[in-house]
């Protein structure tokens, strides 16, 4: 028995075929359309990593300034310039008479100076003070914190634009350490952080008595 086929029988089979293959062809597209959206999350998600490792997303990875950076303050500007290891008095420089002599520095020990600069750009006075500094000291994960020991940043009324320069002294051990220094600021609660880096004392020639 021979079997005949109309043409509109043909018509709706191929659309039939024609439709299964659109369906299929539009699954295709959007599983591609949803991995190249996984794919591209990934992928700045990874450079938004990358970049705040490279300290590209405002600032160091620990939110720190770094030395020689202009810190904007409530009132104005907040840098330290430098740092330098500097001689202290040891007791050997005294010939063991060290009894009551203040920033004395003993041999496991050194001393550096961090200078700073404080400019007031408001329109108002600011009373400035060295006891707004402290730095903190890290060796072997553990912090230890000090005001400044001397210095020649004077305690003292800044006007509206005008600044004032000096360094302050502390001693730190010759051990390898990290060094960071806050700052106060009288128009803040949370102090401007200054990473000074890591340093290490070259050692010196123990101490004799004769």
């Amino acid at each position: 028995m021979a079997l005949v086929l109309r043409s509109a029988d043909i018509g709706r089979s191929q659309d039939r075929q024609t439709g299964r293959i659109d369906e299929s062809s539009q699954g295709e597209g959007r599983a591609r359309g949803a991995a190249l959206v996984v794919l591209l999350s990934v992928v700045l998600g990874g450079l938004a990593v990358g970049l705040h490792d490279l300290g590209m997303l405002g600032g160091s990875r620990d939110g720190a300034h770094q030395i020689g950076e202009n810190v904007h303050a409530s009132f104005g500007v907040v840098a330290v310039e430098f740092v330098r290891s500097v001689d202290g008095v040891t007791n050997r420089a005294l010939a063991g008479a060290s009894h009551g002599v203040s920033g004395l520095v003993d041999s496991s020990h050194s001393q550096i100076q961090v200078a700073v600069a404080v400019t007031n750009r408001s329109a108002h006075p600011i009373q400035q003070s060295a006891n707004r500094f402290t730095l903190l000291v890290t060796r072997a994960g553990k912090t230890t914190a000090q005001k400044p020991q001397a210095g020649d940043l004077p305690d003292m009324r800044i006007l509206p634009n005008a600044g004032i320069e000096g360094h302050l002294d502390f001693t730190i051990p010759r051990q390898k350490v990290h060094l960071t220094l806050l700052f106060k600021d009288p128009g803040r609660r949370d102090p401007i952080v200054i990473d000074l880096g890591t340093r290490q004392a070259t050692a010196v020639s123990p101490e004799h008595s004769h």
